[in-house]
């Protein structure tokens, strides 16, 4: 923002996460650019936009992108004699996997766990999503009748009690010798760049990725992270600001062929190979289902992340009432 109101302010500007796009007036509107080139709007991934255009223009063409999916150590399953799981399974049936897939110790010290999620209010938010609910209202400016709602304090219920009830992911602080999330967890959350360092490191053989596993109220939804490259409106040539931008987000496939994060359009994703590799293909078809996320919405919710996700390790910890605790998160939006 200094940068921006000062004498100097750059043709154009980009930003890892989405805090800048929100800020009215910074950004020149894109979609007049997009439609000016022909086939670019349709190539353009849906899901993706979805997201972008939330406000209805275009402020920024989304760089850096990247969710969620299932990652299975398909070793641990075997030794445990535990099948497989399909895109189809349930949360009730990964928790049950997961309970066959966590080993503890003598001293019940865990040397394996049967599942790795993040104690984050990011990490559960596709949970939330995929049972109906939501932390924010579409318009980012309350979490009362979202984050309150049955279907999102449902959803908490579950992850938590993953972590308290069934013990099968790690505590805040506990204790354990099952090593790094590749090394030591049967069925993990895996972004984008932890699947991409696993290809790049050469372990993906060892690995199996599936969908989410399908909440109780079966709503098809998962978040995504990006950021974005715009043109600011103090730019005296945006034609020409537009062409370079064009190339560096949209005509390299080679970037993606060595990748942590996923392609913005759909000949991207072809030319890089990207919807014919047997992993990064599903994170391409799992791009039709992102949502907005809250950060995205409200950006002192997004600034109140540590204090909430305090707040959800005293769920695990101490067994703080879980409604009560998502009704008061109304004060960060």
């Amino acid at each position: 923002m200094q940068v921006f109101k000062s004498g100097e302010c750059p043709d154009i500007m980009d930003d890892g996460g989405w805090y800048l796009f929100n800020q009215k007036g910074l950004f020149v509107d894109l979609m007049p650019f997009v439609e000016s080139e022909p086939g670019l709007a349709d190539d353009l991934q849906p899901g993706i936009m979805r997201v972008a255009r939330k406000d209805g223009n275009l402020p920024g063409l989304p760089i850096d992108i990247a969710l969620p999916l299932m990652v299975i150590h398909k070793e641990m399953f075997k030794k445990a004699d535990v099948p497989l799981p399909s895109d189809d399974w349930t949360w009730d049936e990964m928790i049950e996997m997961a309970k066959q897939l966590t080993i503890r110790d003598e001293d019940g010290i865990a040397t394996q766990f049967g599942l790795g999620i993040g104690q984050d209010i990011e990490e559960i938010e596709p949970f939330i999503l995929r049972n109906g609910g939501r932390y924010l209202s579409p318009d980012g400016s309350t979490t009362l009748g979202y984050a309150d709602s049955s279907a999102s304090i449902e959803a908490m219920q579950r992850v938590i009690d993953a972590f308290r009830v069934h013990r099968v992911t790690r505590k805040p602080g506990e204790p354990s010798k099952a090593g790094d999330l590749h090394e030591g967890f049967a069925i993990a959350l895996g972004y984008t760049w932890y699947v991409g360092n696993l290809i790049r490191f050469g372990l993906d053989g060892r690995f199996q990725i599936v969908r989410l596993p399908r909440m109780p109220r079966a709503e098809e939804a998962n978040m995504i992270y990006m950021g974005a490259a715009g043109i600011t409106t103090k730019c005296e040539h945006p034609e020409l600001a537009w062409q370079f931008l064009k190339h560096y987000i949209l005509e390299r496939p080679e970037r993606f062929r060595q990748t942590q994060t996923l392609p913005l359009t759909k000949s991207l994703a072809r030319d890089s190979g990207m919807t014919e590799h047997p992993i990064w293909a599903k994170f391409i078809e799992e791009l039709d289902y992102v949502q907005a996320s809250g950060f995205y919405l409200n950006e002192k919710w997004n600034s109140s992340r540590q204090l909430i996700n305090e707040e959800i390790q005293r769920m695990i910890l101490n067994g703080a009432d879980v409604a009560q605790t998502m009704r008061s998160w109304s004060r960060y939006a």
